[in-house]
């Protein structure tokens, strides 16, 4: 799921844009790599090709706020760490140079302005779920939240979600430990929750089960 809902690369790359695009230089950094940490450097970036995760850390705790899709754009002055999790190209330029930009190229300002704001959402989301709800609840909302963005519905009820992240990620995305997060699909399996379809792709049987199981 895209955060704004605009890509930017589709924008960049209209001719009347071209002053615009002539401001970013590429960067390519390879699966893995922490490209960016807190208050390193003073730049924006569009994230070119793959994906990239934003996430806070503190002692031996990793909180994902957010993971960003080609299009998208971020600042690198919010205090976050920023990890390529496949290979990446970033389109990076100076905090200056797109102040200068912002008045002439309205569209930029709201594109920006929407991806911080889901970040901020996201946060929130964070720090209430640790304050007031288990892993096992905020697993299925997780769950649920994705089969309503992007789930494709079955003939049979059910609903189809693709999640593009490995366990790992996935436990870090909910601020919890790979084992617990393995163990705790395993149970929704047995609970007839969702069904294990292949790769990173789960059937939820019955939203509504699943609703009702995760307190909504």
């Amino acid at each position: 799921m895209k955060f704004s809902g605009v890509n930017l690369l589709d924008e960049l790359a209209k001719p009347d844009l071209a002053d615009l695009r002539a401001i970013f230089n590429e960067r390519a950094y390879s699966k893995g790599a922490v490209m960016f940490a807190p208050e390193e450097t003073d730049l924006v970036f569009v994230v070119a090709r793959g994906r990239v995760r934003i996430y806070l850390a503190y002692e031996d705790k990793e909180f994902t706020l957010g993971i960003l899709n080609p299009g998208d754009i971020y600042s690198t002055h919010s205090g976050c760490y920023i990890q390529a999790l496949d290979d990446v190209a970033l389109l990076t330029t100076g905090v200056r140079e797109v102040k200068k930009i912002m008045d002439s190229v309205p569209l930029f300002t709201r594109t920006m302005v929407r991806v911080l704001g889901h970040i901020l959402k996201n946060s929130f989301s964070i720090i209430g779920g640790l304050a007031f709800k288990d892993i096992y609840n905020r697993l299925m909302d997780y769950m649920l939240t994705e089969a309503h963005d992007n789930g494709v519905e079955q003939d049979d009820g059910g609903v189809l979600v693709t999640i593009n992240l490995t366990i790992e990620q996935l436990s870090q995305l909910l601020g919890a430990t790979r084992q617990t997060v393995s163990t705790l699909i395993n149970d929704m399996v047995r609970a007839d929750l969702v069904e294990k379809r292949g790769r990173g792709q789960y059937l939820i049987v019955s939203m509504e089960d699943l609703a009702r199981a995760a307190g909504r």
